[in-house]
């Protein structure tokens, strides 16, 4: 109902974007409505699903022409599509580990990850055709920022009061309230899964600020410097030590470096993480030296980082015995212990889940599209199409990426900047001029805010 009266209020542009970013903020984390033969409807698919029908049926509102798939593309979207099929269809087998049973796979559960893969990159494919402008990709940095801005007021509640409006609101806490405590103090998870989430949100929101304050004329100048001040003493206060490690590194670069400079860099950095499975694979990743490194900044995440280290070697291990197309679900890319029937391992990082899940396959489908967004768009600046707010979107994307490794912090924002950020890349290299509409006379009030 929300979606429906935002998508007839606004262009679908924004509706599009208001969507996505209401969605993701406001529902419940952690639960889901469980239908027969069907995927579960969790939040992300739930804000999949609305935006996707909204789109649909104000498609011809858009105010832009759509890019056309490029080849690649295609096939990296067939093969996340299918790649669920494959897995059912090569693990019909029960596994038995002592008293420990996990059962096979069956032909309905395979449709059912296919309908799941799909609703999941929804928001990409909504992101290539509807925000592929540089107009939208503004909007999109404009709507990050503004919502953040909104979103630090309960985040500043719960960081004094500890993460108490999940409960208040839908009933129930959504993660281990210890993982609250940080610093002597507590950080914000208001209704996201966890606190890493929260942090990583406004990680990208100061991203977005920085890229905003490039392109800001005399006269909002001071008002968004003021914001990336704010935001980052908000990040301070949400006490994730990477989202600052990220911020700190990534923020300086969008606001003094040029755009080329940006995109090579977000380049970089998406082919690193798209690598690292290898790495860690063949062990050449300096596990060692970066353990060293936090062990002087925070020695508690120092060992929860080596304990994720240890975890992806034995769960890469077991990914090796089926390569390709995964060990599927019920547990079974898990390692149990076959006395206890307790799972040994605990997978932390997206990437391992996918690459023990859907295996090689699955990785190559998923990440492909995320770390290919950043790599096409790093192609496209080559040839000069690259602006400030595309190189802003790709490195806080670049950034989202890099926390896939220890985290599976992948949600519908991560999957509509990726499809954003594709869609410049390509119109560019196709030479589709937009078409722009005059812009309406009220401004939505994230735009109001920031000026």
């Amino acid at each position: 109902m929300v979606a429906a009266f935002i998508f007839a209020r606004f262009t679908v542009e924004r509706a599009l974007i208001l969507t996505v970013l209401a969605g993701y903020l406001a529902l419940p984390p952690v639960t889901s409505i469980n239908l027969p033969l069907l995927p579960d409807l969790e939040k992300n698919s739930m804000i999949a699903l609305t935006a996707t029908f909204g789109a649909l049926l104000c498609k011809r509102h858009a105010e832009n022409a759509a890019p056309r798939l490029e080849p690649w593309l295609g096939a990296l979207i067939v093969l996340w599509l299918v790649t669920p099929l494959v897995t059912a269809m090569t693990n019909t087998e029960p596994l038995v580990d002592g008293a420990v049973f996990r059962p096979g796979m069956s032909l309905s559960e395979g449709i059912a990850n296919m309908l799941s893969a799909a609703i999941e990159i929804a928001p990409f494919l909504l992101g290539f055709w509807l925000l592929s402008s540089e107009k939208a990709i503004r909007e999109w940095l404009f709507a990050l920022v503004g919502a953040a801005l909104i979103y630090s007021i309960p985040m500043m509640m719960e960081v004094r009061l500890s993460p108490q409006l999940n409960v208040w609101i839908y009933g129930f806490f959504a993660h281990d309230f210890s993982q609250t405590i940080r610093y002597g103090g507590f950080r914000p998870m208001v209704f996201l899964t966890h606190g890493l989430w929260v942090a990583m949100f406004t990680a990208m929101a100061l991203m977005a600020s920085a890229a905003l304050l490039r392109i800001a004329g005399p006269e909002d100048r001071a008002r968004r410097q003021l914001i990336v001040i704010y935001l980052f003493a908000v990040l301070i206060l949400c006490k994730s030590l990477a989202s600052i490690l990220y911020a700190l590194a990534l923020v300086p670069l969008i606001l003094l470096a040029r755009p080329h400079r940006q995109i090579t860099v977000a380049t970089v950095l998406a082919v690193a993480v798209l690598l690292y499975p290898l790495a860690q694979w063949l062990r050449i990743f300096p596990v060692e030296p970066l353990i060293d490194f936090l062990t002087g900044l925070d020695a508690e995440r120092a060992h929860s980082l080596n304990f994720r280290f240890m975890n992806e070697f034995t769960l890469l291990d077991r990914a090796t015995e089926k390569m390709l197309a995964g060990w599927g679900g019920w547990g079974r890319n898990q390692v149990v212990d076959p006395v206890s029937g307790l799972f040994v391992t605990v997978t932390d990082g997206y990437w391992i889940v996918v690459m023990t899940t859907f295996g090689l396959l699955g990785y190559v489908g998923s990440y492909g599209l995320l770390c290919g967004a950043v790599i096409r768009a790093g192609l496209a600046a080559r040839k000069g199409v690259v602006s400030h707010a595309s190189a802003g979107l790709a490195i806080l994307l670049s950034a989202s990426l890099v926390d896939l490794i220890p985290n599976a912090t992948l949600v519908s924002l991560t999957w509509l900047s990726a499809g954003a950020l594709t869609g410049y890349a390509v119109r560019g290299a196709q030479s589709t001029q937009s078409t722009a509409q005059p812009v309406a006379a009220r401004k939505p009030a994230f735009r109001a805010i920031i000026g």
